[in-house]
């Protein structure tokens, strides 16, 4: 499993955390992990992530959950991680690593990505990072145009009102991108199967037509609700529905 350095998991998680206490909590769960105690360590993780949260933190809880043979949580987590991080080559490293150890193997349907590239660039180091990017962007457009207003050179004012263009595009492009990191970063559109073994029904009732059976750990996109039913499907495009019981929303 690939590691981070002490160091760079406290920076990773320590920037979220406004109280005192929870960056004790934390630097005793390194402590705890280092030491081999990974009990000790998931359970300080679990009281600092019980008043907030980010990518380092729900990385280093996964990791508790892999040493400690855990897959669905630790998957669980690491899915929680990119949702906060993508692109994040550590967490996607070791989720990849725990996904050898899953009974199913769901073919995905082909589809055009841009891969982690593009994960970088949207998701950025956290969720807030493009909505900072479009506060600095309407700033310089507000200066440059006031500063275009002012200037009585020619030159200067076509350069500033240059400036307040590209600056008023970036602000644009930077807070679409902000609301669509806020929107995926909180709408709960897949999950985690908990359940040692699930069966996937045709229909939400119990005795229906069962099409197939999944193990803990695959990963299902959710769909419909009815009752305490869900409708998930598949990367292959299979659905189906199960109980929403044996699932943990990422």
């Amino acid at each position: 499993m690939r590691r981070p350095t002490l160091l760079a998991l406290l920076l990773a998680a320590l920037p979220v955390f406004a109280s005192g206490d929870a960056r004790q909590l934390v630097q005793q769960a390194e402590q705890a992990y280092a030491n081999g105690d990974h009990k000790l360590a998931l359970a300080l993780y679990d009281s600092a992530h019980a008043t907030s949260t980010s990518a380092g933190l729900l990385y280093n809880i996964g990791n508790c959950y892999s040493k400690l043979g855990d897959v669905p949580h630790a998957i669980l987590y690491y899915e929680r991680a990119l949702r906060l991080s993508p692109g994040a080559e550590d967490v996607q490293a070791n989720l990849d690593l725990e996904r050898t150890r899953l009974v199913d193997r769901v073919s995905q349907l082909p589809g055009f990505t841009l891969g982690s590239a593009w994960d970088r660039l949207r998701g950025g180091k956290d969720v807030d990072q493009w909505a900072r990017r479009s506060l600095w962007a309407c700033a310089i457009m507000a200066l440059a145009a006031a500063g275009g207003l002012a200037t009585r050179k020619p030159g200067l004012r076509r350069a500033l009102y240059g400036v307040a263009a590209a600056a008023a595009v970036a602000t644009v492009t930077s807070t679409a991108l902000a609301a669509y990191r806020v929107q995926e970063a909180t709408t709960s559109s897949e999950a985690i199967i908990m359940a040692p073994s699930a069966e996937i029904l045709g229909e939400p009732r119990k005795g229906a037509t069962r099409l197939f059976i999944l193990h803990q750990g695959t990963k299902v996109g959710l769909m419909g609700t009815e009752g305490d039913w869900r409708e998930v499907r598949l990367a292959n495009g299979s659905v189906g529905w199960m109980p929403a019981a044996q699932i943990e929303e990422i």
